[in-house]
């Protein structure tokens, strides 16, 4: 994976990109100077030279990512402040929505800034990696050892006044630095110290006295920079979002309406209307209902809906499972969020959830909807066939009462997923969504013509699809971490206290992806993983006749990584191999899908 391409695409919002590091400057620098070095015999004075340029380089970079993180800090806190200061307990609505609009835009400010740190945190060890792997400076022992540290641990490690019972990792942090500067510099032999854990002997350097000043500059340039060694920003981020609960203005219970009655997690009633009324549901509960789509020879046709609406006020995230009717792991999402994740009396806003989209598939277990593919009908016709309809009602009736969607999938029958998540990545909004969602990978996809995600978006709601693994099967590990990534949005929403939480992954950002297929039919076979990256010119399936005979072999057009692949092996000529994601460095503004039908 092509570590430059992906900081390119993570760092492709134009008010940030300029900020940070210039990871294609360095590169090119360690080219040259591993040229040099080899052409002239790995000269001293040579190698000497190219430190002192690299560690020149370096500090200028940091000075212009600290500059950056400076200033949007100081400016974040000054703008937190008079809102604090200017919030009034009587407020009209206007001056109210200002308000909450000047917050928010101090909220995203932080949020981008804390993306930021981690971007450039990450850069800046890959790039120290890459300078000892090919001119000789073990930089990044130590950069492995120091970035484990927690700032405050990092702060103490830098400190004059090393505790006697050090932290293991301020421990490990020591031994490397005592390895790099004696081996770098050749200090004069200091006095040895025994720093004893639980778990590690170390003997080691007392390292604040013994080494000289230009060794102590190497360690002190991982605490000159505000990014690197304090915690303001997260500080703010908390105090931002604590803010913005707090002021959260208290609910105005609508009178309840004679027509619909307070429902209750009991099944044994369970009404059936016509259109989602939100105002109609009681605050501070989880209600249960189903909602009339369409008709058929005997009855109304309903989908099913779980409502969990807050005591104050705040956005409405929608949650559609099963719009194909054999992809049930979005369920098992659904159900954990309804069971340990929402609490009614403190949600800030309603999470609505359509449990099965798509009835007629669900119950037959197949994809499609009386044979079509609700997933490109959307917005469907209100005078159109059957499926047109229903699609055109569920618009209407449902997804229009939404601020926000996440659409959740699995692969089709016969093929297998990664967990990943398509979205435009050029829109802020969806953006945030999709790196929240914390997939294995994510891919710029603005969504095929007919998709429930296009629909949503052509009404202005930020909507994101997140595929979960396999069909017609619970799977818990991708289940998991789904719900966090659902979790971490409507935190960072504003709807449930600030939790956020890493999931196990980190996403590879895809700027497209499509389809390889077959030429020929035959057996299939797809060797790959899921998850897992090929080379360009690395055979990925063959195709043998029936006899056994290999009649084809399938190779990677490029670089890539596998997000989907087939796994049913009766195959015939345009059949599906693998679904790829590539990496070129840079998003296409105009329509980018990956040709899925």
């Amino acid at each position: 994976m092509k570590f430059g391409k992906q900081l390119i695409l993570r760092a492709a919002d134009p008010k940030w990109s300029q900020y940070y590091l210039d990871y294609k400057m360095f590169k090119k620098f360690i080219r040259i100077s591993y040229e040099e070095l080899k052409n002239n015999n790995y000269n001293t004075e040579i190698s000497k030279n190219i430190h002192e340029e690299f560690h020149r380089r370096l500090t200028q970079e940091l000075e212009k990512i600290d500059n950056r993180y400076i200033a949007i800090e100081k400016k974040a806190s000054e703008s937190l402040k008079i809102l604090d200061e200017s919030w009034k307990d009587e407020m009209s609505d206007g001056e109210l929505s200002e308000w909450r609009k000047s917050l928010l835009q101090v909220i995203t400010a932080l949020e981008e800034l804390q993306e930021y740190v981690q971007i450039n945190m990450a850069a800046i060890q890959k790039i120290k990696k890459k300078f000892d792997k090919n001119v000789g400076m073990n930089y990044s022992f130590l950069l492995s050892n120091i970035f484990s540290l927690s700032k405050y641990e990092l702060n103490e490690f830098l400190s004059n006044n090393l505790p006697a019972k050090a932290s293991t990792n301020i421990l490990k942090a020591i031994n490397a630095s005592c390895e790099l500067l004696n081996a770098s510099y050749s200090p004069a032999t200091p006095r040895s110290e025994k720093y004893v854990t639980s778990n590690f002997h170390f003997e080691t350097y007392n390292y604040k006295h013994d080494i000289k000043s230009n060794d102590k500059e190497i360690l002190n340039l991982m605490s000159k920079f505000k990014f690197m060694s304090v915690d303001m920003n997260e500080y703010l981020l908390n105090k931002a979002r604590e803010l913005w609960r707090k002021r959260t203005p208290p609910p105005q219970v609508p009178e309840e309406s004679p027509n619909i009655k307070l429902l209750t997690l009991d099944d044994s009633e369970i009404p059936t209307t016509t259109c989602l009324d939100l105002e109609s549901l009681p605050r501070g509960r989880i209600s249960k209902l189903w909602i009339s789509l369409i008709e058929d020879a005997l009855k109304p046709l309903s989908v099913p809906v779980l409502v969990a609406r807050g005591v104050k006020h705040g956005p409405v995230v929608g949650l559609t499972c099963a719009l194909h009717g054999n992809e049930v792991n979005g369920i098992r999402v659904v159900h954990r969020l309804y069971e340990s994740e929402l609490n009614p009396e403190s949600l800030h806003g309603t999470i609505v959830a359509v449990t099965v989209a798509n009835i007629q598939g669900f119950l037959t277990s197949s994809r499609g909807f009386k044979s079509q593919d609700l997933n490109r009908l959307m917005p469907g016709k209100k005078n159109g066939s059957t499926a047109q309809q229903y699609a055109y009602n569920f618009i209407e009736r449902i997804v229009k009462k939404f601020d926000y969607l996440i659409d959740l999938h699995t692969a089709s029958k016969g093929r297998v997923n990664s967990l990943y998540v398509r979205a435009n990545m050029l829109d802020d909004r969806t953006r945030k969504m999709a790196v929240l969602q914390n997939p294995q990978i994510i891919v710029h996809n603005t969504s095929p013509d007919g998709s429930l995600r296009g629909a949503a978006m052509a009404v202005g709601i930020p909507a994101i699809t997140v595929e979960i693994g396999n069909p017609s099967i619970f799977q818990k590990r991708f289940v998991k971490n789904a719900l966090l990534g659902v979790s971490n949005i409507i935190s960072h929403l504003g709807m449930i206290p600030d939790e956020h939480q890493q999931a196990e992954f980190k996403p590879v950002i895809c700027d497209k992806s499509y389809w390889i297929f077959t030429t020929k039919g035959g057996i299939l076979s797809v060797i790959p993983e899921v998850n897992t990256w090929v080379r360009k010119g690395e055979i990925i399936a063959t195709i043998h006749s029936i006899f056994g005979q290999l009649i084809e072999t399938y190779t990677a057009p490029e670089d890539c990584i596998i997000i989907g692949k087939e796994i049913d092996p009766v195959a015939s000529s345009g059949s599906r191999i693998a679904h790829i994601g590539v990496c070129h460095g840079f998003y296409s503004t105009g329509k980018v899908d990956d040709g899925h039908m």
